[in-house]
């Protein structure tokens, strides 16, 4: 009888090894931060008092290794959407852009990225902020609902909540200044 060499490993296998080195690359960072006063230093100030991308990690290692948590993954479902954002007017408003757009409008995400701030921000309403894995910050205020959680991933499409009076007001925000809203959408 002949042995099938190409016999596909069992998909806890796969979740172990991933988990695996997971865990080793914490280990790892953790024992070179404890043995280097300067570099903890330097790792404080980076992510605790820069704009620090966590979203461009999450797409690094998911690039080489997958989904960090894949056992927390539902089985292969993936939802797909393409939903764009479709506007009926745009206006030109400070430091950004009033959008107006049909009754009950459903916002989706311009791009990917990770949710840093949900939530009633003062002057602004309720705001859902993303951070780009390049960095960028895209607020999303002015809006009657929301869809989303603070460190939820999101993918271009995924809905983030429902505009009040059917008006949105978007930033878009990089090291503390505001860009050019005409570069984004």
């Amino acid at each position: 009888m002949v042995k099938n060499k190409n016999k596909e490993k069992p998909k806890y296998i796969k979740y172990l090894n991933r988990l695996l080195i997971l865990i080793v690359i914490c280990l790892i960072s953790l024992i070179v931060l404890k043995g280097n006063p300067n570099l903890q230093e330097k790792v404080y100030k980076t992510v605790f008092q820069n704009n620090f991308s966590f979203a461009w990690i999450n797409d690094l290692y998911e690039k080489y290794f997958g989904s960090s948590l894949p056992f927390l993954k539902k089985e292969e479902v993936e939802v797909v959407s393409n939903i764009k954002l479709e506007y009926e007017k745009q206006t030109k408003i400070k430091n950004g852009v009033a959008l107006t757009f049909k009754d009950n409008y459903a916002i989706p995400a311009t791009s990917r990225g990770i949710i840093i701030f949900a939530g009633e921000k003062e002057g602004y309403g309720n705001t859902v902020i993303l951070q780009r894995p390049d960095n960028v910050l895209v607020w999303y205020s002015n809006l009657d609902t929301i869809g989303t959680s603070l460190y939820d991933y999101l993918k271009a499409g995924d809905i983030i909540g429902e505009a009040k009076d059917n008006t949105l007001n978007m930033y878009f925000q990089k090291e503390g200044d505001f860009l050019n809203y005409k570069d984004y959408i």
